[in-house]
């Protein structure tokens, strides 16, 4: 007899243009593909909203997909109130009536042996499931987000900014905290995050459920390379690669240039903000989204990862990895993946040093061509995709059996 499950989504997992997305969709995929009856509920948001015409065919295929349109832009008024409050703002901008009665009505419909949430915001609705539904409640681990609002607030220089910040990520530390402890099982996105949450006083059961690649998809390619070039690509809605590509333009590319005249730092990723294309001179290219993340990758040189804050699993440094580029990271970048510098990726967490880094690669080609091979041995062994979802089944159906 098949399992059921209904998987609960903060967006809609579609287009895969950014780790979010990728990790959902293939979590749907490979449940799917494991004969799981499995059940979406998707917030269509509007800063990410796609119409049906614009799905991908694994929609039609599950048992079922379902999505209501809900508005979580950032508005000043509901802002300024929830100051008066103590709820997080983070989190109730994902809070909607007509959704919680879809998820209502669907209970209504079904039985399941595990509802999945992606992230804590869509832990609103945990309390109304458990009325309707006996089934293993889980959470997906995306990242600690409470610990990147606090990262930024430290990076802030603006007071009153800084102070709002530093509210906001108080707020939603103790609302994930709390609400983590409420669930049967967690699934973290890296190794990192389990240990850390045991520190935070989180006692819920745990499985490492990270990223996977299909080993095939990525060992032909016959793409010329641009040697001298170096790049970013990641989605450019996310304050932390904002930040980190402000730092790298701001502090570390004049050093660079003086090292490297003749190098060309592009920069990549979709909702890139305007501003950024003020960065455009003769040796930066703002291209914003890209058709194909493979194909970019593989025609540029080496992959650059300058983050101040975020937490979680860089599921586009898998994929480079799997791609055998060289990157260059700060620690901040590669947390959850158990690299070593100069084995399998170079660290740098100065100005000075990343343009060292960047300038030593390029005249040490060789050197540098071997890091990327060592990366991409190391993620051939780690993130299987078989063998992480062969592992997450054995796990839930103990978790199922034993409840």
């Amino acid at each position: 007899m098949s399992k059921s499950i209904l998987i609960i989504t903060p967006r809609v997992p579609y287009p895969l243009k950014d780790g979010g997305s990728l990790a959902m969709y293939q979590c749907i995929e490979m449940y799917h593909q494991m004969r799981y009856d499995v059940h979406v509920a998707s917030i269509n948001t509007h800063k990410h909203w796609l119409g049906e015409q614009d799905y991908p065919a694994l929609f039609q295929q599950i048992t079922s997909f379902e999505t209501v349109t809900v508005n979580t832009k950032v508005r000043m008024s509901s802002a300024f109130l929830n100051l008066f409050s103590k709820k997080s703002y983070n989190v109730e901008r994902f809070v909607n009536k007509d959704f919680e009665k879809l998820l209502i009505k669907i209970l209504n419909q079904e039985s399941f042996d595990i509802i999945q949430f992606e992230s804590i915001y869509t832990a609103p609705y945990l309390e109304t499931i458990k009325k309707y539904s006996s089934a293993k409640m889980i959470c997906r681990v995306h990242n600690i987000e409470h610990a990147i609002w606090h990262q930024l607030a430290e990076q802030e220089k603006g007071l009153f900014k800084k102070k709002y910040i530093k509210l906001l990520a108080e707020r939603l530390k103790q609302y994930e905290l709390a609400t983590l402890n409420h669930f049967d099982s967690l699934l973290t996105i890296s190794e990192k995050e389990g240990p850390e949450l045991q520190k935070l006083d989180v006692h819920t059961p745990q499985h490492n459920l990270p990223f996977g690649i299909e080993k095939i998809r990525f060992q032909q390619h016959h793409i010329t390379q641009e040697k001298q070039s170096i790049y970013h690509l990641g989605s450019m809605d996310w304050l932390p690669n904002q930040e980190g590509v402000s730092w790298f333009v701001q502090r570390i590319w004049p050093l660079v240039i003086k090292k490297q005249p003749r190098l060309t730092f592009y920069i990549a990723g979709r909702n890139m903000p305007k501003g950024f294309f003020r960065y455009r001179s003769k040796t930066i290219e703002v291209v914003g989204e890209v058709d194909d993340m493979t194909a970019f990758s593989l025609e540029k040189n080496i992959m650059i990862l300058p983050l101040l804050s975020g937490a979680g699993l860089r599921i586009k440094v898998i994929e480079a990895m799997m791609l055998g580029k060289t990157i260059i990271s700060t620690t901040c970048g590669i947390q959850g993946v158990a690299l070593k510098h100069k084995k399998q990726i170079l660290i740098a967490d100065s100005p000075e040093e990343f343009a060292d880094l960047i300038d030593w690669s390029l005249k040490n080609p060789k050197e540098a061509r071997q890091i990327g091979r060592n990366a991409q041995e190391f993620a051939l062994t780690h993130f299987d995709k078989r063998s992480i979802y062969k592992e997450l089944n054995v796990y839930l159906s103990g978790l199922i059996k034993n409840g």
